[in-house]
């Protein structure tokens, strides 16, 4: 019997997804783990890196968002061709990508505990 395909296709996507997303998740950890390294070494507070990374953080979205809204724009091409079951996987992946980016800025500006 020949496979699917399209069901081979979505399980790619999805794989990837689960794989974009994993590493994502070790990299965060591992920046955290760092973090924790440098405050050790050089006596700075947790507050002070936060304060500071927010700056960079928000001059850094004012740089980047045409670079954000291109490449969304061209997704979004990309989406609008994709075959129906690719496109809500590739729908899903979006998702999930945003809405780590937006809890990666929530993180970043959420004030310390003490």
């Amino acid at each position: 019997m020949a496979e699917n395909p399209m069901s081979d296709l979505t399980k790619t996507l999805k794989d990837a997804a689960y794989v974009a997303i994993g590493f994502g998740v070790i990299a965060f950890q591992k920046a955290q783990v760092r973090r924790r390294e440098l405050e050790k070494q050089l006596g700075v507070s947790t507050e002070t890196i936060r304060e500071q990374l927010t700056k960079v953080a928000a001059d850094a979205e004012k740089n980047i968002e045409p670079v954000v809204e291109a490449v969304e724009a061209s997704l979004d091409q990309l989406e609008e061709r994709l075959p129906e079951q690719a496109r809500e996987v590739f729908k899903q992946v979006r998702t999930t990508a945003k809405q780590a980016g937006e809890q990666f800025r929530t993180y970043v500006k959420a004030p310390t505990a003490a």
